[in-house]
Formats: structure tokens, sequence, C-alpha cells
């Protein structure tokens, strides 16, 4: 599975180093988190809200499919470990990605 510099720098962010995604954010950029119920909205809160989260659960992605979708969105299927719940949990990933920068993130659990 060849992976895009975008959402491979979005799942490197994370793990912690949310720096990487610098380059690949745009600044109206927004990630619907559907399993908190949440919408986050700008460069700065986008770049934050990762960076808490990594930090808050120490999250480990395992990435099992990857697939454009006919919406023009990239569709990344993962699976989720952390501090959060014991166990794995799956989730999708939902990329919007406009002139080289991810423009939008959907995030769905699918348990």
């Amino acid at each position: 599975m060849e992976m895009i510099p975008q959402i491979q720098a979005y799942f490197e962010a994370k793990k912690g180093n949310v720096d990487l995604i610098d380059n690949y954010f745009a600044e109206d950029i927004y990630i619907e988190d559907s399993g908190e119920d949440d919408v986050i909205r700008g460069f700065d809160n986008c770049k934050k809200w990762l960076k808490d989260k990594s930090q808050q659960y120490q999250m480990k992605t395992k990435i099992v499919a990857l697939k454009n979708e006919k919406s023009g969105t990239i569709k990344v299927s993962v699976i989720v470990s952390g501090n959060f719940a014991p166990g794995e949990y799956p989730f999708d990933y939902y990329f919007l990605i406009t002139d080289e920068k991810i423009k939008a993130v959907k995030i769905k659990y699918k348990g």
C-alpha cells in the first residue's frame, strides 16, 4: 500500500510530533470527530487538538486499508489502540486533500 505523504504525516503527528503536519494542513482545515461529536476548525485549532489527543491517549494506529472514494476523499481504515480503553478499535478516516494540503478529516468509529 503506497502511502500519501499528507496522510502519512497526519498519522505520524498522532504519535506526538505534531510539527510534522505543518506543511500539510490547509489554513481552513476542519476535523470532524464523530466519536467525540466534535468539529475543530482552522489550522491552529486542529494542530492543538491533534497535539492534545496524542498526549492524552498515546495512540497507536495501524493502517489496514487505503482507498480513493468517488467523492474525492481518501478513505483510510485503521485499528487504534491507546490508553483510553483496553483493546483495539476500528476507525475510518476520510481525508480531503486540495492543492496538496489536507482540507478536511472526518473520523468515524466502525464498531
